[in-house]
């Protein structure tokens, strides 16, 4: 297996590690809200990681905070409070309103403006073909998030707030969601220090926290919105944390992995596949409906990232064919 082939397959894995967390999650987001949340995940992702640095990457404490360059904390550290702490605010706000499956639409924004930036921050081009790819991809997911979903499915949700600002925010989760990985890549080409995936998996949640929880004791808010929220719904927080290990330590490290063999817009439409496992498992845990209409609409998008994973083959096809 070469490298871009090894790459294509830790962004495989991410979203599917990634699709386990959504309903932990928005059980969570419905309970305790984004802000308790996303504040609570972040210091438990935080401690894991800072462990796990020192166990596998055999570096101090020390280390951890000095080794990596100004460049790599700027980039990768944006990226991490961009990503993590901003976009997943608005994506858990929105989930918490819309619900895991609705929400999941928005992550159809997020492989356009990965490949918009990815082209004016790293460079990186899209062939005619790929960006093909990308549009299958995109409109099988819209189509199939959306083939099922009828009046009657979509009235609970409106209990839970606005529709319209859980749209909003949505979109925005979306696009902090393609901006961020892009701004990832463009740390870790600095190469003034080696920086593992681990360890940038480490600088992107530790930026994220300490900007996320200086903003929250600023406003003087830490307790009311975050340590009172918890202990009140403390029965959720073994399945909180699990979901963490999973869909924000784990996710993160394969994804920070596989945008070093691979082009950005391409990790980044491979992981907004998540809907497409979402929701089968919403289908076998809570009973949604998915139609025969969904099934072909999943197919669609599944084949667009086939296309964009094989693009230099089939261009080189149609060249053999042409000539």
């Amino acid at each position: 297996m070469n490298g871009v082939a090894f790459g294509y397959l830790l962004a495989f894995l991410a979203m599917f590690v990634n699709s386990l967390s959504s309903f932990p999650f928005t059980e969570a987001a419905r309970k305790w809200g984004s802000v308790a949340l996303n504040h609570f995940r972040l210091v438990v992702a935080l401690i894991v990681l800072t462990i796990l640095c020192m166990a596998f990457d055999k570096i101090s404490i020390v280390e951890l905070f000095k080794g990596p360059s100004l460049s790599q904390y700027i980039y990768v550290g944006t990226s991490g409070v961009l990503g993590l702490a901003v976009g997943d605010y608005f994506g858990f706000y929105a989930m918490s309103i819309l619900g895991a499956r609705v929400s999941s639409i928005f992550n159809t924004i997020a492989p356009g403006a990965t490949l918009l930036l990815g082209f004016l921050l790293l460079g990186e081009g899209m062939s005619w073909i790929g960006m093909v790819g990308i549009a299958f991809s995109i409109g099988g997911m819209i189509w199939f998030l959306t083939s099922g979903q009828s009046k009657k499915d979509a009235a609970p949700i409106q209990k839970h707030g606005s529709i319209r600002k859980g749209i909003l925010f949505g979109v925005l989760a979306g696009l902090c969601q393609g901006f961020n990985i892009a701004i990832s890549k463009k740390g870790l080409l600095d190469t003034s220090y080696s920086l593992s995936p681990l360890h940038a998996t480490w600088i992107r949640i530790f930026a994220a926290t300490l900007i996320y929880y200086l903003f929250t004791i600023s406003r003087g808010r830490l307790k009311k919105d975050v340590i009172v929220i918890v202990r009140d719904g403390k029965e959720i927080i073994t399945k909180v944390t699990l979901a963490t290990m999973w869909g924000l330590v784990l996710s993160v490290v394969l994804l920070m992995w596989s945008i070093t063999y691979c082009k950005v817009a391409v990790v980044q439409t491979i992981v907004s596949l998540v809907p497409i496992v979402v929701v089968p498992m919403a289908y076998v845990l809570y009973k949604e409906k998915m139609t025969f209409k969904a099934m072909i609409a999943a197919a669609v998008s599944v084949a667009g990232v086939f296309v964009l994973i094989w693009r230099e083959d089939i261009a080189h096809l149609i060249q053999v064919h042409l000539h």
